[in-house]
């Protein structure tokens, strides 16, 4: 830029225009323009990424629900779990021996990948992996059938409101 800044206000001088005149001051506009876009711009931030603790975008999870029929299906629960994605278990239609071996075996793994199982049903286990966490509220659902008749009963105390 020096040189061209030298040889603008000797062209300037020499052909009797001043430094203020419009000609030199659109040609400085130009060369500082050209400078401008010749130059790689290093105040461009590069993108930023999200701290580790923020939340983050993420597909959502898969649960899978299984029903072993045999002592084979429990690799497969075993490799859910492995893969980090909850696995619902429900044995009501397995036979006995075949839940307590399954049960066994799947509480090792879940054990071993530092995962929870836990009863939620009668013959229905929830196993999850260590990513996931469980909050199992303390009531009691055993009457919810008879909650669920007596609030729908015809006999509604509908006055009382």
């Amino acid at each position: 830029m020096g040189v061209k800044n030298l040889w603008n206000k000797l062209v300037g001088n020499i052909g009797g225009f001043e430094e203020d005149d419009e000609f030199e001051t659109d040609e400085q506009e130009f060369a500082e323009a050209e400078e401008e876009q010749a130059a790689p711009r290093h105040n461009v931030a590069p993108p930023r990424r999200p701290a580790l603790g923020a939340a983050q975008p993420e597909r959502p999870m898969k649960m899978m629900i299984v029903e072993p029929e045999t002592f084979d299906d429990s690799q497969s629960i075993a490799d859910y779990l492995r893969d980090r994605k909850p696995v619902v278990i429900n044995f009501e239609s397995t036979d006995a021996d075949v839940s307590k071996r399954v049960v066994d075996f799947i509480s090792g793994a879940t054990y071993a990948l530092d995962g929870n199982i836990q009863k939620v049903g009668k013959d229905i286990f929830l196993c999850v992996p260590s990513n996931v966490t469980v909050d199992r509220n303390k009531r009691d659902y055993a009457d919810f059938t008879q909650l669920a008749w007596k609030n729908t009963a015809p006999s509604d105390n509908l006055n009382e409101h």
